[in-house]
C-alpha cells in the first residue's frame, strides 16, 4: 500500500518521544511492505504521492512557541492540509495535545467553560503573536482542527486518558473510531536486571514545570533523588543529584539502580512512556492522575504487554482500507 505520511517533525530526523513512536510505526510499516512518503515542516519537504491509498497525519500543529522556533509562523498551510485530507482516506495520530490545543501544554487539563480559553486571555501580546492567535477561542473549536479530528477514518491516541481528554475537548458527536496505541518499547533494552538498587528515587526527562519539577522538589528535596535530563529555561535544580542528560542506552542502567521512579506532571501527559520503561526495569512508580501510561489498567511490568504493538496498529489500519 502506498501511504503518505504528513508530520510536522520528520520522525526519521528528530528524536523526541513522539517522534520515536512515529519512527517505530514507520519502520514496521516498511517491513510490512508499505511504501511511505514523508512530508514535513521540519525539515521542510513535500513528498506527496497522488496515487497513495492512505494518508497518515501526525501532530500536524506541533509548532514551537519561541522566536527561535519561529512559533506558529512555520507550519503547514491550511490549503495544504485541506488538500491532503480531501480525497484520500486519512488516519490521524496525535502524540501530544498539539492537535487540540495551541498552547505549549494543556493548562486547562481538558476542562474549559464554553468556547473561550481562559489561559489565552492571560497571554501577553508577544505570546499571542508567536502562536498567531489573537482571539480567545479554544483551539479545538478551530474549523480545520475540528475537521481533522472528525473526518478521519481513525483517531489514534497514546492512552485512555489521552483519548478521554482529547475527545472531551473536541466535543463532537461525529467522532470517528478511536484506537489506543500501547507503549512501543524495546523490552530487550528495558528489563529488570535484578541488580542492587542504591538510588532511592529517580527522575528521567525534561526537567520542567510541565514534568512536575516543583512538585518533585516539594516532596523529595531532602531525599536521595537522582535527576537525569535537560533543564527547561528558568529551572534551577537546587536539590538532589543532578546528572544532566545521559545517553539513551544508559537510561535502563540507572532505572535498574533505582527503587522508585518519580513522575508527577503538572498537566496531562499523553502517555509518559518513560514510566512504562521504568516499570519494566523494576522501579516502583510514584505518579499521579496526569500520567497517561497509568490509565491503561495494565501490568506495565509485564514484557508480553508490549509485544506486537506496532504490527497490531498496522493490522487495524489495513483493515480499514
Amino acid at each position: 500500500m502506498k501511504v503518505n505520511l504528513v508530520s510536522f517533525l520528520d520522525p526519521t530526523v528528530y528524536d523526541g518521544g513522539g517522534e520515536m513512536i512515529s519512527r517505530q510505526l514507520i519502520e514496521t510499516g516498511l517491513n510490512r511492505g508499505h511504501e511511505i512518503y514523508i512530508s514535513s515542516v521540519r525539515p521542510s519537504k513535500i513528498n506527496f504521492n497522488k496515487d497513495a491509498q492512505l494518508t497518515i497525519l501526525i501532530d500536524v500543529f506541533n509548532h514551537g512557541h519561541t522566536f527561535k522556533s519561529f512559533g506558529a509562523w512555520r507550519g503547514f498551510s491550511g490549503d495544504f492540509i485541506n488538500q491532503v485530507i480531501k480525497n484520500i482516506p486519512f488516519v490521524h495520530i496525535t502524540n501530544a495535545y498539539a492537535d487540540v490545543c495551541n498552547l505549549p501544554y494543556l493548562p486547562c487539563t481538558g476542562f474549559h467553560d464554553g468556547e473561550d480559553c481562559i489561559d489565552k486571555k492571560n497571554l501577553g501580546l508577544l505570546k499571542k503573536f508567536l502562536i498567531r492567535d489573537i482571539n480567545h477561542q479554544c483551539f479545538s473549536q478551530n474549523e480545520l482542527v475540528s475537521t481533522l479530528n472528525t473526518t478521519s477514518i481513525l483517531n489514534v491516541f497514546l492512552s485512555p486518558l489521552h483519548q478521554e481528554i482529547s475527545e472531551r475537548l473536541i466535543n463532537s458527536n461525529k467522532l470517528p473510531e478511536s484506537y489506543i496505541l500501547s507503549p512501543t518499547i524495546d523490552t530487550s533494552r528495558f528489563y529488570n536486571m535484578h541488580k542492587d538498587r542504591d538510588i532511592d528515587y529517580l527522575f528521567v526527562g525534561i526537567v520542567s514545570e510541565a514534568k512536575g519539577f516543583f512538585e518533585m522538589r516539594n516532596r523529595f528535596a531532602n531525599s536521595n533523588i537522582h535527576i537525569i535530563g535537560k533543564c527547561a529555561p528558568g529551572i534551577n535544580i537546587d536539590f538532589g543529584n543532578y546528572l544532566g542528560p545521559v545517553p539513551y542506552d544508559q537510561v535502563p542502567i540507572y532505572m535498574n539502580r533505582a527503587k522508585n521512579f518519580v513522575f508527577l506532571p503538572r498537566w496531562p501527559e499523553p502517555q509518559g512512556r518513560v514510566v512504562a520503561e521504568a516499570a519494566l526495569c523494576g522501579c516502583n512508580i510514584i505518579g499521579n492522575e496526569n500520567v497517561g501510561a497509568l490509565s491503561f489498567g495494565a501490568d506495565l511490568t509485564d514484557p508480553s504487554y508490549y509485544k506486537g504493538v506496532e504490527d497490531a496498529f498496522w493490522k487495524k489500519v489495513e483493515s480499514l482500507i
